[in-house]
């Protein structure tokens, strides 16, 4: 019986094994005993390193991960890149969302329209540089986020994080900030019970205020790649005032009922919905959220914080719905066929 078991455990540790998801070092990255900054790093990682994560989700925006020498610690997650696991067994006909890009990278459909987006410099379609302030959002917002458990958010904490931002740098109902040549001003945000980072793995509950298509922009390089879907939520019944913006992209494939008339006729309804996707701070424009005195050159919004990329898109179907229970929610794809004309 004791060998039954030992040989149940070395199987199951092998099975483990055998599931655990792979990264590659991309940028120079200490190995660390913590998921912090603080104390000496163990060993400088360099590209192109392989890795084995020992968890899939990130704490303070760092991976537990093992090198190739069967060194444990942990190091920065923006200077890795998490392949994507293998779902060609188990993926569900009408999934949650589109087929993604490895975490950790960026979505690119055309290579004629990189990840910092272009814009038009004598007569020819120019990329942005990749750490010029419009570069780096672009890319923020076709950035894949890692992790498989998304961080629960609400519109009290995503008000609470533009007031971060607001009282840190300038008032963004006025002003424009820009980040570069980085970002790292957006990362370990405080909210509660913890801290969030520009391009983790989000989610919130909500209801559509407006669905519409955008017009051409330099992330989608002026309409070459296509456009978003622009997509405010807020309360039940609100307007687009006290909301915040989703996106789905273009360079993400679309499945069933990822469209404007499904998505309409789940803001007619005032259905609660589930968005999932990347944390994105959108400076490019202002903060417009007062119906007594508007802005008419920016959307409608409470913050700047946004999900964009939408990765997946959930309805409820009963009186409500849980966030952190995606079996009480059906699919976006699942209820456009259910309901269709």
């Amino acid at each position: 019986m004791k060998r039954v078991a030992t040989l149940l455990v070395i199987t199951f540790a092998t099975c483990l094994s055998l599931a655990a998801q792979q990264a590659t070092v991309t940028r120079n990255v200490n190995l660390r005993p913590t998921p912090s900054a603080a104390g000496m790093s163990k060993l400088l990682l360099q590209p192109p390193e392989p890795l084995t994560l020992l968890a899939p989700d990130p704490t303070a925006g760092y991976y537990h991960v093992r090198t190739q020498q069967h060194e444990d610690g942990w190091v920065w997650g923006r200077n890795i890149a998490i392949a994507a696991p293998d779902t060609s067994k188990t993926a569900a006909p009408d999934s949650a969302g589109p087929p993604l890009p490895a975490p950790g990278t960026f979505a690119v459909e055309h290579p004629s329209c990189p990840a910092v987006g272009s814009h038009t410099v004598n007569g020819a379609m120019t990329p942005y540089p990749a750490n010029s302030d419009v570069g780096l959002r672009n890319m923020a917002k076709r950035h894949i986020p890692a992790g498989v458990t998304p961080v629960t958010l609400d519109l009290a904490t995503l008000h609470a994080l533009q007031e971060d931002i607001s009282s840190r740098f300038a008032d963004a109902h006025h002003t424009k900030t820009a980040f570069q040549p980085t970002r790292d001003a957006l990362l370990n945000r405080p909210m509660s019970g913890g801290t969030v980072s520009e391009g983790d793995l989000v989610q919130i509950a909500a209801y559509l205020t407006a669905v519409r298509q955008e017009g051409a922009e330099s992330v989608n390089c002026a309409g070459g790649d296509g456009t978003d879907f622009h997509l405010n939520i807020g309360v039940k019944h609100s307007t687009e005032w006290q909301g915040i913006v989703v996106e789905m992209i273009p360079q993400l494939a679309r499945p069933v009922g990822w469209d404007i008339v499904t998505l309409t006729a789940i803001e007619a309804q005032q259905l609660q919905v589930l968005v999932v996707g990347g944390l994105t701070y959108d400076n490019e424009h202002f903060i417009n959220d007062d119906a007594a005195d508007p802005n008419r050159t920016a959307p409608k919004r409470m913050s700047l914080w946004e999900i964009h990329p939408i990765t997946a898109f959930y309805v409820c179907e009963i009186a409500s719905c849980s966030p952190t229970n995606h079996d009480e929610w059906t699919t976006l794809t699942t209820w456009a066929k259910a309901h269709s004309p």
